[in-house]
């Protein structure tokens, strides 16, 4: 029975390490989760012939870039991604670099400079939560490690290292998850206000955040879990039992 206490710990641990692993590897390829990213940037239309793309969707590793299909309808546009930019652990997304000099250069293009600042403003914040995601993931997978540990060969000291885990896995990945959602409606909103008359404009993306979130609840209903398995029960069963004392009459 012993084996089974620590079950639901366990499967909360183990989503949300697959969770965030999705998160952070989305958009590392053209065929894999691309439309989880954490914006996206529609641009000026690339009929201009200026070597832009329809838009560019920013993940945590990575950014993507491609066309936008209209189907005969005209009613449905779905996205077209041509390329995915090489994955790293700094990754953020520079416009500068990402387009040809004409395009954010050229004011007959309609390219507000003010935008391509943004995202340099914000290029520490990205990398910053790039790193929180990593140590997030890390954290998870030596929980796991010392839950099948604790399984096989339980020892005393296992659950508090355990909960120690679990509880920098769940601060990791709530602080990525804080910069991503400011990022998703702050950072946006700011694009979409300096974007204004120029054809440009940002959407955050609802798959990523919620992906991101269902992995930090499952990460504290685990926690909480675990501090219990850990320190409430062990201490419940090592107290003495009460003592039960004869009354004569």
């Amino acid at each position: 029975m012993s084996h089974f206490k620590g079950l639901f710990q366990t499967v909360a641990v183990f989503v949300a390490f697959i969770l965030t692993l999705l998160c952070l590897f989305a958009g590392t390829q053209k065929s894999f989760l691309e439309d989880v990213d954490l914006l996206t940037l529609s641009t000026p239309s690339a009929s201009t012939g200026s070597g832009s793309h329809d838009f560019y969707s920013v993940h945590v590793l990575s950014y993507c870039q491609g066309t936008l299909i209209t189907t005969d309808a005209g009613v449905e546009v779905t996205r077209n991604v041509t390329e995915c930019s090489n994955r790293t652990i700094l990754s953020s997304f520079d416009p500068t670099q990402a387009w040809p000099e004409e395009v954010t250069s050229s004011p007959q293009l309609g390219w507000p400079r003010v935008i391509s600042d943004d995202f340099h403003a914000f290029k520490t914040t990205s990398q910053v939560m790039a790193v929180m995601y990593s140590i997030g993931v890390g954290a998870m997978g030596v929980a796991m490690l010392v839950r099948v540990w604790a399984t096989l060969a339980p020892k005393p000291r296992q659950g508090p290292i355990e909960f120690w885990f679990f509880v920098l896995g769940s601060f990791s990945i709530s602080i990525a998850s804080i910069i991503a959602t400011v990022i998703g409606f702050e950072f946006v909103a700011l694009i979409n206000a300096h974007g204004k008359g120029s054809n440009v404009s940002a959407q955050y993306g609802e798959k990523f955040l919620g992906m991101t979130w269902a992995a930090v609840g499952l990460l504290v209903a685990g926690s909480v879990a675990c501090f219990a398995n850990a320190f409430v029960n062990k201490r419940a069963a090592s107290a003495p039992a009460p003592v039960s004392k004869d009354i004569e009459g």
